[in-house]
């Protein structure tokens, strides 16, 4: 084992510092880099020659003088194309997978319906994408794969899973048999959390340090950011809130997601309504429309719950902000009003906001995805980033 001494460990840092200028801003020169992280023009230069090097930087030609004259200074920036990341998420009934550039900015988003909970089945799909994936003009192609779970990961394994097969197929091992890239999986409500953290912009004038991402889909699952930090507790279970326990009326103890998820609410009106296979967007959605009393009761009950939950979150986390992920709120955003509504009745101690994230619902754990692997290409895990998304084309 190669011991490294303080000088090389100094070196690696400054070149840390520097990538990390170079990928927060649109455009800039040694001699601001320099300025910034407080570092010798001659040490900076000398990075960036070797982050040159590696395909790191772009050269963008001569910038305009200062104010007070002088050199014209030689502009640069971080490459988005040194290469691309491949993000999937694997839901219960479909797969969907995104690429975009190493900076986060979207290249192309598919999504494809799924009719299988075989792990086996869907890796099939999930190597015909990457067998017919283009270079999309980089100068190293595909970097890493992440792959989006409803299920809790800890260390790249994933430690049990509600929805899909995985006992009979080892997906990791059969992806990294078939191409040589990091491959990172991880719980899809951390990876929300990840997105707004990198991606996601309040105001130009809040930068929130401390969120939870509450993801109510076909489980319920909370992602925590700590000082920009994301929070796996131990064994990497934190934020399976879904199976937090709760007395129904008949004195049995049933989980909160068995109550009050996406797919038990749907699976409840399904019911009452006699609809086998009752869907969100075919049905649920006409009968919010037309304002049906039965519908609209077991949503005023939802709302309660969620406002509750996020209460009693608040209460115990006090974070900046609490960011609801539901297709019920994107597909009526009223419903958060009255979240809020219900949520302030319960007299709340400190100013903690709550945010719909109904814009971003589609590209949340992709992009969270995206945003993970980035960082460990780059090196980058511990540093704050600001990534883009950018524009790309969605079938």
């Amino acid at each position: 084992m190669i011991m490294k001494t303080d000088q090389d460990v100094m070196r690696e840092n400054n070149k840390k510092l520097v990538l990390k200028a170079l990928f927060n801003t649109d455009q800039t020169s040694r001699s601001s880099i320099a300025d910034q992280i407080n570092l010798q023009k001659s040490t900076v230069s000398s990075i960036v020659r070797e982050l040159q090097d590696q395909g790191l930087i772009e050269e963008l030609g001569i910038g305009e003088a200062s104010n007070i004259g002088g050199r014209r200074p030689n502009l640069i920036r971080f490459n988005r194309k040194f290469g691309f990341v491949l993000a999937f998420d694997m839901g219960v009934n479909y797969l969907k997978y995104s690429i975009n550039y190493i900076n986060g900015e979207l290249i192309h988003h598919v999504s494809l319906k799924l009719y299988t909970n075989k792990v086996k089945e869907i890796f099939a799909l999930m190597k015909n994408v990457i067998l017919n994936l283009e270079k999309y003009d980089t100068i190293n192609g595909l970097v890493g794969i992440s792959i989006s779970l409803h299920a809790p990961v800890l260390d790249n394994q994933i430690l049990y899973s509600p929805f899909l097969d995985f006992q009979s197929f080892n997906l990791i091992d059969a992806l990294k048999e078939l191409i040589d890239v990091p491959v990172i999986i991880e719980n899809e409500a951390n990876l929300t959390a990840i997105y707004i953290r990198d991606f996601y912009r309040h105001t130009e004038e809040i930068q929130f340090d401390n969120i939870l991402a509450l993801n109510i889909h076909n489980g319920i699952g909370v992602g925590t950011i700590i000082e920009r930090r994301l929070y796996k507790g131990l064994n990497g279970l934190s934020g399976e809130i879904g199976r937090s326990i709760i007395m129904s009326e008949n004195k049995k103890n049933r989980r909160l997601e068995e109550i009050y998820s996406e797919k038990a609410v749907l699976d409840r009106i399904g019911k009452l309504k006699n609809r086998p296979g009752f869907t969100l967007e075919d049905d649920f959605i006409l009968l919010m429309e037309l304002k049906d009393e039965q519908i609209a009761a077991i949503m005023e009950e939802w709302v309660i719950a969620i406002a509750q939950i996020s209460y009693n979150l608040i209460q115990y986390s006090a974070p900046d902000a609490v960011f609801l992920s539901s297709r019920f709120i994107a597909f009526f955003p009223c419903l958060l009003d009255e979240i809020i509504k219900e949520y302030s009745s319960l007299d709340p101690l400190g100013s903690t906001q709550i945010i719909s994230l109904d814009h971003h619902i589609h590209e949340l754990t992709l992009f969270g995805g995206v945003a993970l692997v980035s960082r460990k290409i780059l090196g980058l895990e511990s540093h704050d980033l600001f990534f883009t998304k950018g524009s790309g084309h969605l079938r």
